[in-house]
């Protein structure tokens, strides 16, 4: 199994030098490669039949690591994003699907660790609920008109006052792991003349919340990201985020694309080294009749795996920069970083996979080896917000200063 490397992963420490849990960042790390084992093991199956892997969920829950980005106060692990991003990566070389549910999970929780634009008592409750009775959690972001909210616009999805709290209404589109979700938090406008925005928190079980079951994607199969439709899904009062002007940049949205940017990138890379996991193995035991030696001799073959070794090299480096410039609070570092993050890291991903398979030849196209499904899996990443167009347009208008 290709390594990740862990010499800058962090972890919040408690007096006696561990986590809230007196898991060390050592013991972490080993139920995350514990559960890569696992999710290993079943990923081809789940890819196959389209099953959404609820035996990999509970098992991830009773791992402990939900509680990851929760902080130590409340009894989570208080794992900063670099923590994040080396659990993501281990957990994507055994099963991406999985591994994307868990990013949508962690990154909603850092925005609650931070508590930037939550209101206290409800971030505190589901801090607690993480810590003590995990249950997944996912933001409905997307529409299937408006698009990505990468791209700006008010959302179609609407939130009407009552007297009871609001009601939503609307449709979201790729909402990850949604069989497993226990909270929706929606993003929606008000119906006001000068519309606000907020995050609505939603029970995945509530009334009126109906999920289209359209997901049918060649890659990342196992995920489930269907459609969900709310018919006036009543929100309490309290369980909302703060509320900005319908121009504005939300600060809780803001912190998850921040955590987004660094565990997608870390989800990618983690394909990339399963994929040259498996191919090392065959390349080594592959030795064709004419030949007499494993195909791992020639040179030409050690100069493409080189390719791809070199190219996870530099993801490392991407990785970490990025999240030690979040970390540090270093905006405008992030932002580049995280631009680049998604256009070499995470939409660079399918092109090693691809250059694995021609080195694999028939035997990387067969659906009884790993690597073709990685090829499929390391494809969805260019669809994954921000677009490679959006990204590459505003780098060109930076430097263009237009």
């Amino acid at each position: 199994m290709i390594s990740i490397p862990t010499s800058r992963v962090l972890v919040s420490r408690g007096r006696n030098g561990e986590s809230a849990d007196g898991a060390g960042l050592d013991e972490i790390l080993a139920r995350a490669a514990a559960l890569r084992v696992l999710f290993a093991g079943r990923a081809a199956a789940h890819d196959r039949d389209a099953d959404f892997p609820f035996d990999d969920i509970a098992d991830f829950s009773a791992s402990g690591l939900m509680a990851l980005p929760s902080r130590v106060d409340a009894g989570g692990l208080g794992g900063s994003l670099p923590a994040a991003q080396a659990v993501v990566g281990s957990l994507a070389q055994g099963d991406p699907s999985v591994a994307l549910v868990i990013v949508n999970h962690y990154m909603v929780h850092a925005t609650i660790a931070a508590r930037a634009g939550w209101p206290e008592a409800l971030a505190a409750r589901l801090e607690q609920e993480n810590v003590r009775q995990p249950g997944l959690i996912n933001a409905a972001l997307a529409e299937p008109d408006l698009g990505s909210a990468s791209y700006g616009g008010l959302p179609e999805t609407v939130a009407t006052v009552t007297p009871d709290g609001w009601r939503i209404s609307g449709r979201k589109a790729y909402v990850t792991g949604i069989p497993a979700l226990s909270w929706l938090l929606v993003r929606a406008r008000t119906d006001d003349a000068d519309p606000r925005v907020g995050l609505f928190l939603v029970p995945a079980q509530a009334d009126g919340v109906i999920v289209h079951r359209n997901w049918d994607h060649i890659g990342m199969r196992a995920t489930h990201s269907h459609e969900v439709e709310f018919r006036d899904v009543l929100v309490p009062a309290a369980d909302v985020t703060d509320m900005v002007d319908g121009g504005a940049r939300h600060p809780v949205l803001s912190g998850m694309m921040r955590w987004n940017a660094g565990l997608l990138g870390a989800l990618y890379d983690g394909i990339v080294r399963g994929a040259l996991d498996w191919t090392v193995g065959f390349l080594r035991e592959r030795v064709p009749s004419n030949l007499g030696q494993p195909l791992a001799t020639l040179p030409s073959v050690q100069d493409a795996v080189g390719r791809v070794a070199l190219a996870l090299d530099e993801n490392r480096m991407l990785l970490d920069r990025y999240a030690d410039d979040v970390v540090a609070g270093r905006s405008d570092a992030a932002d580049r970083g995280a631009a680049v993050i998604k256009a070499r890291v995470i939409d660079g991903a399918a092109d090693l996979t691809l250059h694995l398979l021609s080195l694999a030849g028939n035997a990387g196209l067969s659906a009884r080896n790993p690597l073709e499904r990685c090829h499929r899996d390391a494809l969805c990443g260019r669809i994954h917000a921000p677009h490679g167009e959006l990204v590459r347009r505003k780098a060109g208008q930076r430097v263009l200063a237009f």
